[in-house]
């Protein structure tokens, strides 16, 4: 991790090394700071950190059905530039990730997104990894 209050990106192309899920958490707390609280709030409701359901939890704070406490939903909404930012995170890692990592972003992350209604508006934000891994389970096309 870099020096407190700098952001942390794990670029696995610079040191040949696998991303875990706790790289993954700190870039999605990094980059997009509004998810601390529902992170905070995740870890209070249920006294440990249960991947999945935070994943789907981050979908839905990304496409504006979820709000962080206290706070309103994502500015710019699904289209704006923080859910470009965060579903670039999810494009790093899905290619990045280890075996936990990658199937928390294929099936978590990818159904939570399915299911959203800001589901067109976020494919638009999808890199060739997640847009493949789309295609491949379920039969969405580019077009």
């Amino acid at each position: 991790m870099e020096a407190r209050g700098e952001i942390f990106q794990h670029h696995p192309e610079a040191n040949d090394s696998v991303s875990t899920l706790a790289h993954l958490l700190v870039d999605l707390l990094s980059t997009a700071p509004a998810l601390v609280p529902i992170y905070r709030e995740h870890l209070a409701l249920h006294d440990a950190l249960l991947p999945d359901l935070f994943m789907a939890q981050v979908a839905s704070w990304v496409s504006g059905t979820m709000h962080a406490p206290g706070a309103h939903t994502i500015e710019g909404g699904a289209g704006g530039e923080a859910a470009r930012t965060l579903v670039g995170v999810m494009e790093t890692h899905l290619t990045s990730g280890d075996a936990e990592v990658r199937e928390l972003i294929s099936l978590s992350f990818l159904d939570s997104v399915d299911a959203s209604p800001a589901n067109e508006v976020l494919r638009l934000h999808f890199g060739p990894s997640l847009r493949a891994e789309a295609a491949r389970r379920d039969g969405w096309n580019e077009s």
